[in-house]
């Protein structure tokens, strides 16, 4: 019965699209450019870490970022070894409107639960409604826009492959990016680095950088380090 109803959900949305070039336009500036999806949430991320200068503030955002890491991470695995179902665009069955038939060849990853995009937004999300709520909870609404609604309606996702995500990335955060020694230890490495605030401002947009992609520089480091033990065991 959920299977039909994320079925339904994206054929529903999906039949909004391909009438007229204008919309699909905005449709796919809105939910694929970087700038205009991450903006949003990236931007009072970086507030944050500057406006009141404060190191226990600091050091929760950097747990914080080690939660969203984990939840991608975590969405990469499941979506690789765990096969639920085939993603919307590449289901034939579905007869869905794409509006770059290029998009769906040399698709490395057929299973689409649940999404490592959405877990990422909400899971950075949930970081900054932690520190201001007002804030977080307007950043929320525009991933589950963004992320959410816009990558069904274009059939990279079902609506569980977002729904999966949202608990995922929630659960990451709060049991990681709000763990007490996990902050603490966070807080101590700042603090030894506070003479030297430059290396650690550099580090911090060297990961957001990496996060704007899905850390893909770490999800690869973490695919040869597999790669490499699988061999060595061998």
């Amino acid at each position: 019965m959920l299977e039909e109803m994320d079925r339904q959900a994206v054929v529903a949305l999906n039949s909004f699209l391909g009438s007229h070039a204008g919309f699909d336009k905005t449709i796919e500036l809105l939910g694929q450019n970087g700038l205009i999806r991450g903006l949003p949430v990236f931007f009072p991320l970086v507030a944050l870490w500057f406006y009141k200068n404060d190191l226990k503030t600091r050091a929760r955002l950097v747990a914080g970022l080690i939660a969203c890491f984990l939840a991608v991470f975590i969405t990469s695995i499941l979506q690789r070894q765990f096969f639920v179902h085939t993603r919307p665009i590449l289901d034939e069955t579905l007869h869905l409107w794409i509006y770059d038939p290029q998009i769906t060849a040399g698709w490395d990853r057929l299973s689409s639960f649940p999404s490592d995009t959405a877990a990422l937004f909400f899971a950075l999300c949930t970081v900054i409604f932690l520190e201001s709520p007002l804030i977080g909870s307007l950043a929320f609404i525009w991933s589950f826009f963004s992320v959410g609604v816009l990558r069904v309606m274009t059939g990279y996702h079902y609506p569980s492959d977002i729904i999966g995500s949202f608990v995922l990335a929630i659960g990451c955060v709060l049991l990681i990016g709000r763990n007490r020694y996990v902050t603490a230890l966070c807080e101590r490495l700042l603090a030894r680095f506070q003479s030297a605030e430059y290396l650690v401002h550099a580090t911090f947009f060297i990961v957001l950088g990496e996060a704007y992609e899905n850390f893909p520089g770490l999800q690869g480091l973490f695919k040869e380090l597999w790669a490499l033990a699988r061999d060595l065991r061998r």
